[in-house]
């Protein structure tokens, strides 16, 4: 059954704006005081959630000889909240549209602290694979580069986002692979080359944009990834493989 104050609170009342509005729907036109005593809510307090509920558009007021009185509004009303309130994200939207280069301006400048994250499990390697799409999507080079480890595939590296490879080919996104242990091949705007065909590694480095991701074997051969967010540290990753992949046959 549906809660009628959860569902105000989704339109963004508060918890004591939509008890006041529910106590003046069912009161009728009534007091500060009269609302405060029903409510249970100071009559500070009530009375600023009468003025937001008056914003809203949900309540109005009127005097009766001495006293001021306020009565709630056809209840229809929130529907013109809802459709305020999709507006104003709209508007929200297009601004944040515009003002995403800059931000993304200032993070750039910031890009010379390290950053690490953490993850852990399928659903953890699956969220730096993503990463991966959504980061190279915006580049203009779409190549990115991989020491691949045998192990850490063949333990489920790609179990829960099967579809990955597909997802990159159609985005455009290349990928050069040096292949550490057995196995691998290659399947659509890709290359791949040996650094060992017979001994792997517990570790598949993606290097890509400004980041480099290490995936790993755990304990109990849980899988489990740092992403570390730098542009030099990539950079230096990226020439190092690119030297190696030149000498590699």
């Amino acid at each position: 059954m549906i809660s009628i104050e959860s569902e105000l609170l989704k339109l963004g009342l508060s918890e004591k704006e939509a008890t006041i509005y529910l106590a003046l729907l069912s009161q009728g036109p009534s007091s500060v005081r009269k609302l405060s005593s029903i409510s249970g809510i100071n009559r500070g307090t009530t009375y600023d959630c009468l003025r937001a509920l008056k914003e809203h558009g949900l309540v109005s007021f009127f005097h009766e000889t001495s006293k001021q009185l306020f009565v709630a509004e056809d209840p229809t009303r929130l529907q013109e909240l809802i459709v305020a309130q999709r507006s104003a994200l709209d508007r929200s939207q297009a601004s944040l549209s515009e003002i995403i280069p800059e931000l993304r301006a200032l993070h750039d400048r910031g890009g010379d602290k390290p950053v690490s994250r953490y993850y852990q499990g399928p659903q953890g390697v699956r969220t730096i694979l993503l990463d991966v799409l959504e980061t190279m999507t915006e580049k203009e080079d779409k190549t990115y580069y991989v020491y691949s480890s045998a192990s850490v595939r063949e333990a489920g590296l790609y179990d829960n986002f099967k579809n990955y490879t597909e997802e990159r080919i159609a985005k455009g996104i290349a990928v050069k692979t040096i292949s550490l242990g057995p196995g691998g091949g290659t399947a659509g705007l890709d290359e791949r080359k040996w650094l060992s065909a017979t001994e792997g590694t517990p570790t598949y480095i993606l290097i890509y944009g400004g980041k480099c991701a290490f995936i790993s074997l755990g304990v109990g051969a849980v899988l489990f990834g740092v992403v570390i967010d730098n542009h030099g540290i990539a950079q230096t990753q990226r020439l190092l493989f690119n030297q190696m992949w030149q000498n590699l046959p």
